[in-house]
């Protein structure tokens, strides 16, 4: 018996490619609503792997998740579109920034074309490419898109279901004197859980399952806030709008996107969040408005309301950040630790190695 804790993206894919392989799954969420942590509150962009080392998990996962997410997605009508991004230098304050946000471009075009990914260009000039996108220079990625994450998610668990999954509502997993329990977060009842594996895919939360190995080695979750706000009208166009990514974070900068509904929003920023549950919005319109505009000159301050809140489980090992996926095996214990972007992406394939990894 498999018991795998959390049912976002990540554990749902798990669960259901596990039962398909024969084994009893038993899933375990602390909420009501599954899906209501990292899954449900995301951009829902399916990402190309143009940002990532080659040697990393996070390259290897996020193509070979792309791969296999797209026809999914078409054999269960699962709405999604590849739309495509623009990845701008925008506007620079300096001349000395210009010059480092044209390296910089370079620099992953070229990552790209290491990459192999299909029909990437380098534009000059992208506002006559791509009406009221600023900047000198622009990359142009056909593979990318977006999908409708939360009927991916039902799918998932209808699939999963279908296959056997048992999914445990309100059950909160913790691990003490050396056991593993499950707390009814409703009658506030504790029972002993007994498995052959535990798989670990609970987000922000992951590490409160984690023991320290024999070096003392600590990893740790901080959640990091990132803020969206909506936008009253979309661009003239069905394209994603994107920044360089930053240098000091794996976050990729506030960017123009939209979802499938006909929303459009500005967002993620990148602030740490007080705590795993601070959903709060703390950034003024108008500090938000003057990272778009570097951007885009298509909105007015007004055109931006506020929207949702998203926490990336920015993952620290030993107080020093990590920035590649981690897939942690400990005893009878499989951890999936610092999943952020572009773990929307890469989660079949995720699953797949851990059903290698079990099997």
């Amino acid at each position: 018996m498999v018991i795998v804790v959390g049912s976002g993206i990540i554990g749902s894919w798990i669960a259901y490619l596990l039962a398909k392989s024969g084994y009893e799954v038993y899933v375990f969420e602390k909420s009501e609503n599954a899906g209501d942590g990292i899954s449900g509150r995301n951009s829902g962009v399916l990402h190309s792997g143009i940002y990532y080392d080659p040697i990393s998990l996070k390259s290897k996962l996020c193509f070979r998740g792309y791969e296999l997410a797209i026809p999914f997605f078409e054999k269960n009508k699962i709405p999604f579109s590849i739309c495509g991004k623009v990845i701008t230098t925008g506007i620079s304050d300096t001349l000395t920034e210009e010059k480092d946000k044209q390296n910089e471009i370079e620099k992953l075009f070229e990552n790209g074309k290491r990459l192999g990914i299909p029909e990437i260009e380098l534009f000059s000039n992208p506002g006559n490419h791509w009406k009221h996108v600023l900047g000198n220079s622009s990359l142009w990625i056909p593979k990318t898109g977006i999908v409708d994450v939360s009927s991916y998610l039902k799918v998932l668990w209808q699939l999963g279901e279908e296959a056997g999954v048992k999914i445990l509502k309100n059950k909160k997993v913790i691990r003490e004197d050396g056991g593993v329990f499950a707390i009814d977060l409703q009658s506030n009842t504790k029972e002993e859980l007994e498995a052959d594996l535990f798989v670990n895919a609970c987000g922000l939360y992951s590490d409160e399952l984690l023991v320290s190995d024999e070096k003392g080695n600590n990893f740790e979750i901080r959640p990091n806030k990132g803020e969206y706000f909506r936008l009253n009208r979309q661009l003239p166009y069905e394209t994603l709008v994107y920044p360089l990514p930053m240098k000091t974070s794996t976050a990729l900068g506030v960017h123009y996107t939209f979802h499938l509904g006909g929303d459009a929003y500005a967002g993620p920023n990148s602030n740490w969040a007080s705590s795993k549950e601070d959903y709060s919005i703390n950034t003024q319109r108008s500090v938000y408005y003057e990272s778009l505009r570097k951007i885009i000159d298509f909105y007015k301050e007004e055109d931006l309301s506020e929207g949702y809140v998203g926490l990336r489980p920015r993952l620290f090992l030993n107080g020093e950040a990590v920035k590649d996926f981690v897939i942690h095996k400990e005893s009878n214990w499989l951890h999936l630790i610092g999943i952020e972007s572009p773990g929307l992406t890469s989660s079949p394939a995720i699953a797949e190695e851990v059903v290698r990894m079990v099997g």
